[in-house]
């Protein structure tokens, strides 16, 4: 048996060998992708004896809605082949850990490759679980019970292949306890729609989701009384991803839409990019 080193073959996103998955016994026909950093893989096992997997599925196309972390419980990933693009389904719960040692005389399927972008996806899909933003709970309350959640849902759902991330700033990101319909929040909100591959058809779908963004709004929380309650609308802004600045990207916290409605099923997708 080989023994594992510093210089193992072992990559974050490599694909496990049919072959090899059988032999850790796991279920035949799944994607098994290494997620370990590459530092993890390179360390020595009496220092970190064991690789981190996730057993994925391969699903005929993407939805738009899993694509580019936007929920951090599913992700839609893709991978090149000599027959041209996999798309593979991965799932937060079906991460496993196996020993180095049950890897070290197997080498990755050659057969994936997954090219720098789409690592970063996954990079970003793997942190997200940990770093998912919070806003206040009374905040989310008077989104949820106003209907202004399944609002939300329902115009971006849609859109999910165009806009890459939802940003909300809430009070200025001061910390600020609201009591009563007549003491707002104030909300701002940014939609980062993709500048690639066709950032126009992106942007104009954006556009749309803005308009009905901020006629809900009006709807739910301005039109009743004349003025605005409970949750202030001052702006919605339309971003590409490359116009993003990084004052920006530290002062907005990003809204994920799984956080628009405490139901489990169906599972509410969120923005991410």
């Amino acid at each position: 048996m080989a023994e594992w080193s510093r210089e193992t073959p072992w990559r974050q996103g490599h694909i496990v060998s049919q072959e090899a998955g059988k032999k850790l016994g796991l279920d035949e026909g799944g994607v098994v992708v290494i997620i370990s950093h590459d530092c993890d893989l390179a360390a020595l096992p009496n220092k970190e004896p064991e690789v981190e997997l996730i057993v994925g599925r391969q699903v005929e196309k993407p939805d738009g809605n899993y694509t580019h972390a936007k929920t951090p419980r599913a992700l839609h990933l893709e991978f090149r082949t000599s027959e041209g693009p996999v798309f593979v389904e991965l799932a937060a719960r079906n991460k496993i850990r196996v020993l180095k040692t049950a890897l070290a005389d197997e080498i990755p399927n050659p057969e994936f490759e997954l090219d720098p972008g789409n690592r970063s996806i996954l990079q970003r899909w793997l942190a997200a679980r940990y770093r998912r933003s919070a806003f206040p709970d009374e905040f989310e309350k008077r989104l949820n019970e106003s209907g202004a959640s399944g609002r939300l849902s329902k115009i971006l759902k849609p859109a999910g292949e165009h806009i890459r991330a939802i940003f909300f700033d809430v009070d200025q990101g001061e910390e600020v306890q609201r009591n009563g319909p007549d003491d707002t929040y104030t909300l701002s909100i940014v939609l980062l729609h993709t500048s690639q591959p066709n950032g126009d058809e992106s942007e104009a779908v954006a556009l749309k989701a803005k308009e009905e963004i901020e006629s809900g709004f009006e709807d739910l929380f301005f039109k009743k009384k004349n003025r605005w309650t409970e949750i202030e609308l001052q702006d919605c802004t339309v971003i590409s991803d490359e116009a993003l600045s990084y004052g920006q990207s530290l002062v907005l916290k990003e809204w994920r839409l799984e956080h628009l409605s405490l139901r489990d099923d169906p599972e509410q997708p969120m923005m991410e990019g």
